[in-house]
């Protein structure tokens, strides 16, 4: 998975839970690293962690950034539309899909293709959705759930910008868990209160998890590896209960955990229906393509990865 060291890449969406792994390894492996960022105050902190903080917004098609991305060998791309805070309704789901194709129109519209030898796009797995039993490699049919309907828009626009020269290569990570997030606010922090975890009531559903240092490395990994206009899935070798992530992570920490299931109908009122969606469907995904690539995982498993991630995050909880 060596990366050549000569390689300068613009990252978008630098700042949050994937994309601060992803510089993390990105200068790790020697590569020149563009960060953009909507705030001033992150500049400060990308730049400390040795990347050039570019400041700016993809929906502003006259910022400096355009100048950083003609400049680019390699471009990530894991920047989202923001839907922080408060219940995520259809409507503003809908609002978050058109935002999301302005976005990538004037990303892909300030790339240099003679320059910018590939894009790594990263995509969502729920864009794939309800796979049933069986498990699916990235040419199964979709069909979307929760996110997915709000970017299936944005994916399947991909292959006409492919086909205008742009060297695309689609990334669909699972559930990318490790020591902040969604994993340490709705597992970690409640186990470690003696809370319950909540899930929904009914039976078991499978869902493809990945560790976040293998999703940053698979994302770099694919700079170099990935065919252009192909897709991959980036998740553990074997789908996993949603349940077991939580009974892992209560054995790592030592705790008696215990869960509590919640109807369909109440979590669609806590979190609107769009993130209820997302946790109420099954998805089994195989890694077989990313493994063709050449990509090793360091933790291939959740079994592997959950004990070290706890590991991390009870030590930032020293340093709080």
């Amino acid at each position: 998975m060596a990366l050549r060291t000569e390689k300068r890449i613009f990252v978008t969406g630098a700042t949050g839970f994937i994309g601060a792994a992803l510089l993390r390894a990105a200068t790790q492996a020697g590569c020149e690293v563009d960060a953009l960022t909507r705030s001033e105050n992150h500049a400060a902190s990308l730049t400390a962690l040795g990347v050039r903080a570019v400041v700016g917004d993809l929906l502003d098609e006259t910022g400096i950034w355009r100048d950083a991305v003609s400049k680019a060998d390699a471009v990530i791309h894991l920047a989202q539309p923001q839907t922080f805070g408060g219940r995520v309704t259809k409507s503003r789901a809908r609002r978050y899909c058109a935002s999301r194709l302005a976005m990538d129109r004037a990303l892909f519209t300030a790339i240099d293709p003679a320059r910018t030898r590939r894009i790594v796009y990263v995509a969502g797995t729920s864009y794939y959705g309800e796979c049933g039993h069986e498990i699916c490699d990235e040419d199964a049919v979709p069909h979307p759930r929760g996110w997915g309907p709000y970017l299936r828009p944005a994916i399947e626009t991909l292959p006409s910008y492919v086909d205008c020269g742009l060297p695309i290569v689609a990334a669909f990570p699972g559930w990318v868990y490790g020591p902040g997030s969604w994993f340490a606010q709705y597992v970690l922090e409640p186990l470690h209160a003696g809370k319950p975890v909540y899930g929904l009531r009914g039976r078991p559903r499978y869902t493809s998890p990945v560790h976040l240092d293998d999703c940053a490395h698979a994302l770099l990994h694919l700079i170099d590896h990935g065919k252009v206009g192909s897709r991959y899935f980036i998740v553990d070798d074997a789908p996993i209960h949603g349940e077991q992530l939580a009974e892992l992570a209560a054995k790592a920490l030592n705790v008696n955990g215990h869960g509590r299931k919640l109807p369909f109908t109440l979590l669609k009122l806590l979190v609107g229906q769009v993130i209820a969606e997302s946790l109420a469907y099954e998805n089994r995904l195989s890694n077989n393509r990313l493994r063709s690539t050449g990509f090793v995982f360091k933790f291939p498993s959740c079994e592997q990865g959950v004990p070290q991630v706890v590991r991390v995050w009870l030590q930032e909880q020293l340093h709080k």
